[in-house]
Parts: C-alpha cells; sequence; structure tokens
C-alpha cells in the first residue's frame, strides 16, 4: 500500500524578484514602504539622495522606483530625467503629502506613473505599485503580459492582509 501524500503549503515562486527604489530623505517613507510591501517577492532598496539612486539604477534592473518630491540635492524631475535613458526604464511613482491635482498633472505630463499621497494607505500602495509594474514590464510581449496578471494579482493578495 502506498503511503498517502501530506498537503503541502507552498508558495507560487515568481521567475524574477521585483526591484523598487524609494528614493527619500525621510527614513521612515522607506520603512512604511518596506512594512506595506513585505512579502519576499519585493526586492525593496533605500535612497537617500539623487547620488545614492544613481548607484541603484545604473547596477540593479529596477521596475518601479518610488521617489519624494523633494529632495536634498534636487527633486523628482531630475531623477526621472536620468532613469528615462536606462534601456528598460522603470515606472515611475512621486510621494508627497501635498499631493494635489496639478502635482499629478506634471508627473503624467514628465511621464511619471502616479502619485503616492502621505501618509501611505496600505490597499493603495499596493494596488499602485502592482500596477506600476505591470507597466513597467508591459513593453514585453503581450503572452508575457498575460501571466504578469496573475503574478500581480497573486502579489496584492500576498501583501494585503
Amino acid at each position: 500500500m502506498l503511503p498517502t501524500a501530506k498537503k503541502l503549503h507552498t508558495k507560487v515562486p515568481l521567475l524574477e524578484k521585483i526591484s523598487i527604489l524609494i528614493v527619500s530623505p525621510q527614513i521612515d517613507d522607506y520603512l512604511s514602504v518596506r512594512q506595506i510591501l513585505r512579502n519576499e517577492c519585493w526586492d525593496i532598496n533605500h535612497a537617500s539622495n539623487l547620488d545614492e539612486a544613481a548607484s541603484y539604477y545604473k547596477d540593479l534592473n529596477l521596475s518601479v522606483i518610488i521617489c519624494e518630491r523633494d529632495l536634498p540635492d534636487g527633486g523628482w524631475k531630475d531623477l526621472l530625467n536620468s532613469v528615462r535613458e536606462l534601456p528598460a526604464a522603470p515606472s515611475f511613482l512621486v510621494v508627497s503629502r501635498h499631493a494635489d491635482e496639478n502635482l499629478w498633472a506634471d508627473v503624467l505630463n514628465f511621464g511619471g506613473y502616479d502619485v503616492l499621497p502621505k501618509p501611505f494607505e496600505r490597499r493603495e500602495m499596493v494596488r499602485i505599485v502592482s500596477m506600476a509594474w505591470r507597466h513597467s514590464h508591459g513593453k514585453l510581449s503581450r503572452k508575457s503580459s498575460s501571466s504578469e496578471k496573475g503574478a500581480t494579482s497573486h502579489l496584492a493578495r500576498a501583501t494585503v492582509g
């Protein structure tokens, strides 16, 4: 007689880690985002300014950059200008306590993806970052795009708890 198989609880692995860069002089922003996106599928890095950010986006294959509106050595437009030159430019989100329609319009018109208001709200953060990740990978074939939809919803379900 064959032994009965034990039911194993396993996670479905993604093909890649999703690399996110948080660029903010406030360490609390990084810690908040890290807490909200605590799923192991997210590889979250932190830079305090534009110079630190440059070392990350040149060395990592980033999917999403989350940037504070005002940085000590420049602003979000400076960073967005720099990453546009990358072969696979990541989706770009701007964070601000003063998120309004003018900032949102500026971000979209300048080529960014969206604005995240502070303080961060868990569901909104997961939704926007997941959509930004899908957008950054939308340059891939439609075939891979359909598999990413499942991965993104898997991420959203696993992250929101």
